[in-house]
């Protein structure tokens, strides 16, 4: 059985992320998409709207982790609307370890993504991390 389309530009998605891809991520990301990231105080919390709030989130990530947060994509179950993708996100930053199970809920609209919600875990331990 072959993957649903939605499943296939996730695993895009998560490769052109780990490869730098900045133009294969804008191809995937609608103009209006917005990322929710959990939490209260840690740095990265908050919703990001729009393409460049969502890159100055993502070039967050890798510059307060001096370049060693990786994700490790475990599955990606997607239909014409929505997808989950579980995955694990690790890095270091001023002495402290991140690993972490992490889940995204996507909406797509037009094949684009639209929406991210992500849940992680532990709370306490990423907004240690992130704080």
């Amino acid at each position: 059985m072959t993957e649903h389309a939605n499943a296939l530009r996730i695993r895009d998605l998560f490769r052109a992320f780990r490869e730098g891809d900045a133009a294969a991520i804008r191809d995937r990301l609608h103009a209006e998409a917005v990322w929710h990231f959990p939490g209260h105080r840690g740095r990265l919390a908050g919703s990001h709207r729009g393409h460049e709030a969502i890159f100055a989130f993502l070039l967050d990530v890798q510059t307060a982790t001096g370049g060693t947060f990786g994700l490790e994509l475990v599955d990606v179950l997607a239909n014409d609307r929505h997808a989950a993708v579980f995955f694990r996100g690790h890095a270091t930053r001023a002495g402290r370890t991140l690993d972490n199970p992490t889940c995204l809920r996507i909406r797509f609209v037009d094949g684009q993504v639209a929406e991210i919600w992500e849940f992680v875990w532990d709370l306490e331990h990423v907004e240690a991390f992130w704080g």
